[in-house]
């Protein structure tokens, strides 16, 4: 425990760096425009607008709230959202675009109320008065956004609801719509986004290759043809996701059969004997043998299903455990401190970019799920390090450039714009804050009856989120649900009181808290 207390990232470092983030968002509009609503794109290298706003600060301040408790971010996002219902809903249902300079709206150009609706499903998770706007633009989802013969969703429509972009790119955009109706049964419990989901994963999964068990990452949706046969390890990794979130709500016997034989398909065919090939064509032929940022993606995932039943799949856990050893633990894709895009098998140059959205918003899941397996305090220490790194390089005027180059540390065409999602990004390392030992569950996510022990991460860009962990940081208290086992858990601060389910308790000593043997609660508050 001792070993560990030095890698421990700070509560206060957290709150600070996605701090900077949303307030450097809030300036740069606040210089432009009056209103601060939606946020301006923004060209970190040319110091130049792009006329296209977006409603970042709707789920930074969800994740402010979440990792502070402070009322006010959750009021910002309530304004965001309060805005999206009263000036953006068209009569369609669909949430128009922003064009923040011009002030037009292009009733013909590419729309989708997909990402929004994940965000708003968010707020309503925190704050039910949105429940009701929730089901309205995941209505207009289901309205308008799914050819309902072939049940596959499409990328984009028009303001008015007609089909524009026909194809479905399950990485990005399909697992986008998939988990953002997931979270809107989550929130009305309203079983049509249940059932459309489970249809979807079902017309998807028609389309593997039956020898293989493989699924293409992109397809047309009026016919199901492939448009790309090819799936990255990371797209992998989501797929998974989006099936365990739906098998954590109704424990379908399915969509477990699907979990395992997927599983059990990319341990086949995406193993290349150290670590994960990048792209597979859905008939097994290994299209790019590269190690690509992502990794993580995949791991986490299949982390995740070993617990499901740790017989059944200890090779996918062996797996992902080498995966992330070589690629991240031996610094095989790690440059300069970053990680890059991705090198060849042997650690040579391949693509140079460092970027938030790749190993950094996923890398602390597996980090702390395998220091916990092995009590090998490098986990932690390399990702404190490595979001050390990615902090300080990253880091601008109005908050952190998506991407840089891994090898000069120089600006990079790929990742010139301002990260304006930067706050949930960093405030997703809250399980950085404090380390519990092995045996020790701290229940992170509860979805359904599954208590899982790290924030819940689902497609590509995406923080995640959380519901069983209550921060309060101007009191330096953290309420946590359930903590299950004896054990300790070691925080990132000297411990001034504890309270295990409401009564006092004595049992700590500096940093470190003595847990008990079955499930309590806790409240542990900080010396400030």
């Amino acid at each position: 425990t001792q070993n560990i207390e030095q890698y421990i990232l700070d509560w206060d470092t957290i709150v600070n760096d996605s701090l900077y983030a949303y307030d450097g968002s809030v300036r740069l509009q606040s210089k432009f425009f009056g209103n601060v609503d939606y946020t301006v794109e923004y060209n970190v290298v040319t110091g130049s607008l792009i006329d296209n706003g977006e409603p970042t600060l709707l789920g930074s301040g969800v994740w402010l709230y979440q990792i502070t408790g402070h009322e006010q971010f959750l009021d910002n996002s309530r304004t965001i959202a309060n805005k999206i219902e009263e000036s953006y809903l068209y009569n369609s249902g669909i949430v128009m675009n922003v064009h923040p300079i011009t002030n037009t709206v292009n009733i013909d150009e590419g729309h989708t109320n997909q990402v929004i609706l994940g965000n708003v499903a968010k707020l309503a998770l925190v704050d039910s008065n949105y429940a009701q706007l929730t089901k309205t633009i995941a209505d207009a989802v289901i309205e308008h956004e799914i050819n309902h013969e072939t049940e596959f969703f499409y990328d984009m429509v028009t303001l008015d609801g007609e089909p524009l972009y026909r194809d479905m790119y399950m990485p990005y955009g399909g697992s986008i719509g998939l988990e953002s109706l997931l979270l809107a049964y989550e929130v009305t419990s309203d079983a049509i986004y249940l059932d459309q989901v489970k249809r979807t994963i079902l017309a998807y999964w028609e389309l593997r290759d039956k020898d293989t068990n493989l699924i293409p990452s992109w397809i047309y949706s009026d016919t199901g043809e492939i448009k790309e046969p090819f799936m990255q390890q990371y797209g992998a990794g989501i797929f998974l996701k989006v099936l365990l979130h739906y098998y954590y709500l109704t424990e379908d016997e399915d969509v477990y059969k699907i979990i395992e034989d997927y599983t059990d398909a990319v341990v086949d065919y995406f193993w290349d004997g150290k670590t994960w090939n990048y792209r597979v064509d859905y008939d097994g032929t290994v299209r790019s043998s590269v190690i690509e940022a992502n990794y993580g993606k995949l791991d986490d995932a299949l982390f995740l299903v070993y617990d499901l039943n740790p017989t059944r799949f200890q090779k996918a856990y062996n797996l992902a455990k080498s995966d992330y050893d070589f690629s991240f633990q031996d610094k095989t894709s790690v440059v300069n401190g970053l990680v890059t895009h991705s090198v060849k098998d042997d650690g040579s140059r391949e693509s140079v970019e460092s970027m938030m959205t790749y190993a950094f918003i996923i890398n602390q899941n597996p980090a702390v799920r395998l220091y916990q397996d092995t009590m090998n305090p490098e986990y932690i220490q390399d990702m404190k390090n490595f979001y050390e790194k990615v902090i300080s390089h990253h880091k601008r005027e109005y908050g952190y450039i998506w991407g840089i180059d891994a090898y000069t540390l120089e600006d990079t065409p790929l990742g010139a714009m301002l990260n304006q999602r930067a706050t949930g990004m960093i405030g997703n390392k809250i399980n950085l804050t404090f380390i519990p030992s092995d045996d020790v569950k701290i229940v992170w996510t509860k979805i359904g009856n599954f208590e899982i022990t790290e924030p819940f991460i689902v497609y590509f860009n995406e923080p995640g989120r959380f519901n069983t962990i209550s921060f309060d940081y101007k009191e330096k208290s953290i309420f946590f649900e359930t903590i299950e086992n004896e054990g300790t858990v070691t925080f990132s601060g000297a411990i001034k009181s504890v309270l295990v389910d409401d009564q006092r308790y004595s049992n700590f000593n500096g940093k470190t808290l003595n847990t008990l043997g079955g499930k309590h609660s806790y409240k542990v508050t900080l010396v400030d």
